[in-house]
């Protein structure tokens, strides 16, 4: 049975505690909205830096991007996309 998401809602810029084995990352787990959620799956990792926007007159910060598929203890699953940036994590969209 193969499960279909909708699209993507961006949440508000959330700030959300993340847990990673040992230093680096990939995340295992996250905590938003009080729910703890632990990551099954990591569906994909990129990196966006400045370099990438040179040029182009916009000040871009390296950032991680992780999008995961996560269970915060329901039978039921989404699809995260989290953002590692300065040290700072937040969750920047949702699929669920």
């Amino acid at each position: 049975m193969t499960k279909r998401y909708r699209e993507a809602v961006t949440v508000e810029t959330a700030a959300v505690s993340v847990e990673v084995d040992g230093a680096q990352p990939p995340p295992t787990g996250f905590t938003w909205r009080g729910g703890r959620y632990r990551i099954l799956t990591v569906l994909g990792h990129w990196r966006e830096d400045a370099a990438y926007w040179s040029g182009g007159g916009v000040e871009v910060p390296q950032r991680d991007l992780w999008r995961v598929e996560a269970q915060n203890g329901s039978p039921s699953r989404g699809i995260y996309e989290l953002v590692a940036e300065d040290g700072q994590w937040r969750l920047d969209r949702v699929w669920d």
